[in-house]
């Protein structure tokens, strides 16, 4: 199915050609019908082929899954956590914990993956990571959150854009943005429709000429001056406000940040350590800018 031809599947399964052959013929006379038609050396499958083709590629999967768990458990030993957060979680908020983590117990052993959340079910089903780090509850039917704390949305913009708007309209300086470039997120991220429900409610009216997928690259591209966007809680908490302004969305419901683990495998003692730790972090508090502090600023 994969090569086309008896020679390019030998030479993939390193076999003889007569030996594929041979394999192919076992195999329809055991079926009863043909798998592939045969022309000028090339195979073309047949219809039933296809299907069964689509079956045993989902049972491969499955037998893939059963090996990465099966080498998983033999490596998760005493001492070891696995972990994997959002990128916008694992730049904003883990670093201060894995370091008091490091001080408190030296001897444990951290790996950290940063992925995105339609990653994450695979990588805690397959037993790579012991919980995982996100926004809003994960849909996965297997999967079991609890949620760590709330925070607000924020509007993160340049400094100059917030006063240029202040002094376009000091009662509402938001009515500014809807003429400036909203740089909006792409994929599964699920702040994407609040963001585009903001764009909604706001009538923003120019269209960005590029989409990302993380709220870092957002930020980048405002900070070049290109627009402006929505952040979580953690990041607005880290802008530097020397350059930037993060405004609280109030309109907007706030956003929660979850631990996911795999109902079947709770975490462990080191796991439920760590979680211990990412729930007192002072960095989980929501990050205030006051529109009305920003006005004297300004």
């Amino acid at each position: 199915m994969q090569t086309g031809n008896m020679s390019a599947a030998a030479r993939l399964v390193c076999i003889t050609p007569s030996a594929v052959s041979k394999t192919i013929a076992h195999t329809e006379l055991q079926l009863g019908y043909k798998l592939f038609t045969r022309a000028k050396g090339a195979l073309a499958p047949t219809p039933e082929a296809m299907v069964l083709f689509d079956e045993s590629t989902a049972i491969h999967g499955k037998l893939e899954d059963l090996r990465k768990i099966a080498h998983n458990l033999r490596q998760v030993a005493q001492g070891r956590v696995r972990m994997a957060a959002l990128p916008s979680v694992s730049d904003e908020l883990l670093p201060a914990v894995l370091q008091q983590h490091a001080q408190r117990y030296p001897g444990v052993h951290v790996e950290v993956r940063t992925l995105h959340q339609d990653q994450m079910a695979q990588a805690l089903l397959t037993r790579a990571v012991d919980f995982a780090l996100g926004f809003y509850p994960h849909p996965h039917p297997q999967l079991t959150g609890s949620q760590l704390a709330n925070g607000a949305l924020y509007a993160a913009m340049p400094r100059d854009t917030w006063q240029r708007a202040m002094r376009a309209n000091r009662r509402d300086p938001m009515g500014f943005l809807a003429g400036t470039p909203l740089i909006r997120l792409v994929g599964d991220d699920p702040m994407r429709e609040f963001i585009n429900e903001l764009a909604r409610v706001l009538r923003v009216t120019v269209e960005p000429t590029i989409e990302v997928q993380t709220s870092r690259l957002a930020l980048e591209l405002v900070r070049r001056g290109m627009g402006w966007t929505v952040v979580d809680f953690l990041t607005a908490a880290n802008l530097d406000p020397q350059y930037m302004v993060a405004l609280e969305l109030r309109d907007l419901p706030p956003i929660p940040l979850y631990a996911y683990h795999a109902t079947a495998s709770p975490p462990g003692q080191h796991a439920l350590r760590m979680l211990e730790l990412l729930r007192i972090q002072p960095g989980l508090a929501p990050a205030r800018a006051e529109p009305e502090a920003e006005t004297l600023a300004a």
